[in-house]
């Protein structure tokens, strides 16, 4: 369990938990929203069996027609927090990637992103719930076309760190929480603030935690939900959390339009402005061989494989006269640019003075050479990320001299 401020403790009488569904439900003059303590104790006092389903339901839903606060976002993340196992804490994570929107009609190119990132000395755990949006392409779905490993304990976690730098958890893992929320969520059929919340949790205490908002003014929420949190939690005061607005809703930038992400930091706040990275595409919708699991291997290898300009097919199976080129269709091309914005993103996150086009150049070396067995070793040397006075600054220089 996390250290927690002395005052985040859980209910232990049933009067004190019901007493906390009455604060929301008093009607319009009586009623009021949870402090972050009291939000802390209604999920954990669900956790510890206080509370019954019935009643964090009707508190789940009492707070989301008025509108959920920081405050109350804040104290559920903590709660749902504090019941991971500490094993996760002793993980050695550099990036928290909590990926639960999920998009609607493209795949999740974040993922080739991230196994970028990992091939290049980064420490990358991506997380979600695949039940939350069950009709959209979640993540899980894709990660074993991709080559990246699925795990159900820290012990496997810590394994395919060692290994490989990435891996993917389900949530449920994580929290046995995670199932009942969701079991609400399918039953009732509304959003509450657990689909906040768990995106919140950084269960490994990374040094960067991303996270995405689609709606506007959830951005000024997450901001004060970083504070809240790093105020009450020892654990994620040395956290950076970078807040932006995501593709589809999805832990991803979209490089279609310029994004300004917001960066907390305990110690005060940035911010990065990425520029639109892909101008003048036809916005069509992707065709049914482009939403498959193979299209993301195809992508990651059709550029190098056997030699062949043309790269990797895919026909549909719907025709048999009809392929899809991963280098020349239009979902391609915006499939590539999504990757490198994400990239240049996570490398101007983790150094500060980097400048884009420095980004830009590195974030193409990475592709360029993702197949090198000697990529990491020859491309950076000994480089961690987070060393401030080795930066990828000096590292893309560095690439632009050679070239």
């Amino acid at each position: 369990m996390d250290s927690h401020n002395n005052l985040l403790t859980g209910v232990t009488d049933p009067a004190e938990y019901r007493q906390l569904i009455k604060t929301l439900g008093r009607g319009k003059k009586g009623s009021r929203s949870l402090t972050l303590v009291e939000s802390f104790q209604l999920v954990r006092g669900f956790y510890d069996n206080i509370g019954t389903v019935t009643q964090l339901s009707v508190a789940l839903m009492l707070m989301r027609v008025k509108g959920e606060t920081a405050e109350e976002v804040a104290g559920a993340a903590l709660a749902l927090r504090s019941t991971v196992d500490n094993q996760w804490q002793q993980l050695q994570v550099d990036i928290d990637w909590p990926c639960y929107g999920a998009k609607r009609d493209q795949l999740p190119y974040l993922l080739l992103s991230a196994k970028l990132l990992a091939g290049n000395g980064f420490k990358i755990l991506l997380h979600g719930d695949n039940r939350v949006l069950p009709h959209r392409q979640h993540i899980a779905g894709f990660v074993d076309a991709v080559g990246i490993t699925s795990v159900t304990s820290a012990a496997e976690a810590e394994v395919a760190l060692t290994s490989t730098g990435i891996c993917y958890v389900n949530a449920d893992v994580l929290s046995p929480l995670v199932n009942s929320f969701t079991d609400i969520h399918q039953e009732i059929g509304l959003r509450s603030l657990y689909q906040s919340a768990i995106r919140c949790i950084n269960p490994t205490g990374a040094r960067l935690s991303l996270r995405s908002y689609f709606h506007p003014g959830l951005d000024d929420i997450h901001l004060n939900v970083a504070k809240l949190m790093a105020e009450n939690s020892q654990a994620l005061r040395k956290t950076n959390v970078a807040i932006f607005k995501g593709y589809q809703g999805e832990c991803e930038l979209n490089p279609r339009s310029s994004t300004r992400i917001n960066v907390f930091k305990h110690e005060g706040l940035a911010q990065i402005e990425m520029t639109t990275q892909l101008n003048a595409l036809i916005g069509r919708k992707a065709q049914a061989a482009e939403l498959q699991a193979q299209w993301l291997t195809a992508l990651w290898h059709g550029e190098s494989l056997g030699g062949d300009s043309h790269g990797i097919c895919i026909r549909t199976s719907t025709s048999t006269n009809t392929s899809t080129s991963t280098r020349n269709s239009t979902e391609s091309l915006r499939a590539h640019s999504a990757i490198m914005t994400n990239v240049m993103a996570i490398l101007m996150l983790t150094d500060l003075s980097l400048s884009i086009d420095s980004a830009k150049r590195l974030a193409g070396e990475y592709w360029m050479n993702r197949h090198s067995h000697f990529m990491t070793q020859a491309a950076i040397g000994t480089f961690k990320p987070y060393q401030s006075l080795i930066t990828h600054s000096e590292v893309a220089n560095a690439h632009t001299e050679s070239i």
